[in-house]
């Protein structure tokens, strides 16, 4: 996909900011209002960083549970195999509990070991919250992209999998999509995952609603 940056908004207390602000305002306003120890981690598609999320996780949570959220969100269709590693390959196991990792560590996430999908982390601040049921709060999350019809101009809600690794535009809005020359079509979504194997994003239970935190 183009290379674009975009903005996201705080879960919190609604603002919409760029992704390097938005960790700034996550660590500032909202980092230490509990007591479960947490570690606050940016995560943003490693092919496709138009895509990003702000999480805090627990402390004593495993990355099993950081797998589970990602695959929520992100990335689950077709109940594919996942692994986690670190910058130079080695694989890490999911019972690793995440409060082994010093603020500035970089970590991969790989989903599906046919079409990959991979997702960079990093550990961005030590923070502290509330108990939460859920081991990972999502904080922050980027605006999904507005793509365009690549025919007629108007908002897209489709892209071509035939059309996406040749062209810069494979988006189609529905009726451009039933004159396209193929046939193959999954609904846009805001995951680094869109377009790529059977992933329709029905699992996305995160969409930002305003005034709703």
């Amino acid at each position: 996909m183009p290379r674009i940056k975009t903005e996201g908004h705080c879960y919190v207390c609604g603002k919409t900011l760029g992704q390097a602000a938005m960790k700034n305002h996550i660590l500032k306003e909202h980092a230490s209002d509990g007591d479960e120890d947490c570690l606050l981690l940016l995560m943003e598609g490693a092919h496709a960083k138009a895509y990003w999320l702000l999480a805090d996780i627990a402390q004593n949570k495993s990355l099993a549970s950081l797998d589970a959220f990602l695959r929520k969100i992100w990335l689950e269709c077709c109940g594919h195999l996942s692994l986690f590693s670190l910058g130079h390959g080695q694989e890490v196991g999911k019972a690793r509990k995440v409060g082994v990792f010093p603020v500035g560590a970089k970590f991969r996430h790989e989903y599906d070991m046919g079409t990959t999908t991979e997702c960079l982390i990093t550990v961005v601040g030590s923070t502290s919250r509330p108990k939460q049921k859920n081991a990972v709060r999502l904080l922050a999350r980027n605006v999904p992209p507005a793509w365009k019809c690549a025919s007629c101009g108007r908002p897209a809600e489709l892209v071509c999998q035939e059309c996406q690794y040749d062209v810069d535009n494979p988006n189609f809005c529905p009726e451009c999509a039933e004159k396209h020359e193929h046939e193959m079509f999954l609904p846009i979504t805001n995951s680094p995952r869109n377009g790529e194997c059977g992933y329709e994003g029905e699992l996305d239970t995160f969409a930002f609603q305003p005034g709703g935190v």
